[in-house]
């Protein structure tokens, strides 16, 4: 994006739900519409004359199968981000940028699965087309308005109001691809996790510097990556996308943590039981580096189970700074030559949302099991290094 278009720029704002436009006692999400009115109401003028450069829609046209059309984002499901993913194609051709509004749950979730719906690879993991505008995600720790006898108002404890302009600023670097803005931080979505239910820093990325930081100004930091922007071909990533949400029912993905277990056999015994249920997908959060408990080798005979039964298993670190490498440790060095595959430094939630995404497009591109473990085990959006 060019200069000119970062000091004119036309910003979507989509309101998914999440406790920024929650209210009420229990708190819900309101209404896209309603939030949209109280915004412009209570906030318009001061957003217009803090950004004169900036040209802000309230989008009302996605709806999710609830009584409000929005979510608490512990409900968002895969069906719902093909449904974030779709209205953003919808309307590209309209805006310069995209700021999505969602509840901080499952955001991290929704951050590493965009980045995979909204771009179209080959078997080797080249990029086909994706869509080049910025996509920031942020919501709120506390809701941005309460009700009063007077009716919505401005809610003056929240982090809403913030996180919203950080974004809408974050949005005028014009770094493509999803990140996430909480807290003053513009952090790539896919490395990021949530840390947090009380502090208004609820998210970090291990893995990754961020990619600025708000301030006097909002400059990017000298490490932020120079994103190219790809071929849109906004046809194949629709087609693609049509085809994932066709086939998620099919192709669903769980992530088993490992812990310290009894009798023998029971983690053996829990993937098994998975495979039986029609699960395509397992990542096995595992310990430190990705060990996880062998239980006398049922677990590893389980694992090539799922494998030869065409399901795809995954090694994840649980620490929050874990990275998972080639079994170094003999606890784990058998995990090697059970056809797991290494998830490296990608979260566990990257790795649930990546292999769900690619299990369900493997179909549409005619990829075989060894396709999908490849794509698995390489970087295809920065989800891992």
């Amino acid at each position: 994006m060019g200069q000119a278009r970062l000091d004119h720029m036309r910003i979507c704002v989509i309101n998914t739900g999440g406790t920024i436009s929650s209210i009420g006692k229990p708190l819900a999400p309101m209404p896209a519409a309603r939030f949209a009115e109280a915004v412009d109401r209570l906030l318009g003028p001061s957003l217009t004359a803090a950004m004169p450069w900036a040209r802000i829609h309230f989008d009302t046209g996605l709806h999710f199968d609830s009584p409000t059309g929005t979510l608490d984002s512990s409900e968002v499901r895969p069906e719902d981000w093909c449904r974030m993913a779709g209205r953003i194609l919808d309307l590209h051709e309209d805006f310069d940028a995209f700021v999505i509004l969602h509840g901080t749950d499952t955001m991290d979730f929704t951050a590493a699965a965009l980045p995979l719906l909204l771009n179209v690879f080959d078997a080797r993991g080249r990029a086909r087309a994706g869509l080049a505008a910025p996509v920031i995600l942020t919501g709120a720790q506390l809701p941005l308005f309460r009700e009063s006898a007077a009716g919505l108002v401005l809610n003056a404890g929240s982090d809403g109001f913030a996180n919203l302009c950080g974004a809408l600023e974050a949005a005028r670097l014009g770094i493509a691809g999803v990140t996430i803005l909480f807290d003053g931080t513009l952090m790539r979505g896919n490395r990021a996790l949530k840390v947090s239910t009380r502090d208004f820093a609820a998210f970090e990325t291990p893995h990754a510097a961020p990619l600025a930081r708000t301030g006097m100004a909002m400059p990017a930091v000298s490490d932020a990556p120079a994103d190219r922007a790809r071929p849109i071909d906004a046809g194949l990533i629709r087609a693609q996308l049509d085809a994932i949400r066709a086939a998620l029912d099919d192709h669903p993905v769980v992530e088993l943590p490992c812990v310290p277990i009894q009798p023998a056999g029971l983690m053996a015994g829990m993937i098994d039981d998975l495979v039986a249920r029609g699960v395509r997908g397992i990542v096995l959060a595992g310990f430190g580096a990705g060990n996880v408990p062998s239980d006398r080798g049922l677990t590893g005979q389980a694992i090539r189970r799922a494998g030869a039964a065409g399901v795809l298993v995954v090694i994840a670190s649980r620490p929050i700074r874990g990275a998972v490498g080639d079994f170094d440790y003999a606890a784990g060095a058998w995990i090697a030559g059970t056809g797991a595959v290494p998830g490296g430094d990608a979260t566990p939630v990257a790795l649930v949302a990546k292999a769900t995404i690619l299990s369900a497009a493997a179909g549409h591109h005619g990829w075989d099991a060894a396709v999908v473990r490849a794509l698995m085990a390489r970087g295809l959006a920065g989800e891992r290094g």
